[in-house]
C-alpha cells in the first residue's frame, strides 16, 4: 500500500468537554484552518509526528492537532493514526 499522512488541526481550538451537547462537541477538523495556513502532508509517520509536535509546541491556544493515514490507492479508507 501507499500511504501518505496528514496533520488536521481542530478548527475552534477547545477541550472536550463531556457535557457539551453533541452539536458542539468542538470536534470538528480541518486541514486549513486560514488561507494563510498550510495542509502538513508527509510521506512518513515520524515525519508527521516531529511537524504535529512542533505545531503543538508553537500554538498558544492549546488547540489539538492529530495525524490521520490516507492511502493512496483509495481501496482503504482515511485513519486516524494519534
Amino acid at each position: 500500500m501507499s500511504y501518505i499522512y496528514k496533520i488536521l488541526k481542530q478548527f475552534l481550538p477547545a477541550q472536550y468537554d463531556g457535557s457539551d451537547p453533541l452539536w458542539a462537541k468542538r470536534q470538528i477538523w480541518v486541514a486549513k484552518i486560514n488561507h494563510e495556513d498550510t495542509v502538513d502532508e508527509f510521506e512518513t509517520l515520524e515525519q508527521a509526528r516531529v511537524k504535529r509536535d512542533e505545531l503543538d509546541q508553537a500554538d498558544p491556544t492549546n488547540r489539538v492537532y492529530k495525524i490521520i493515514q490516507i492511502d493512496l490507492t483509495g481501496t482503504e479508507p482515511n485513519t486516524d493514526i494519534e
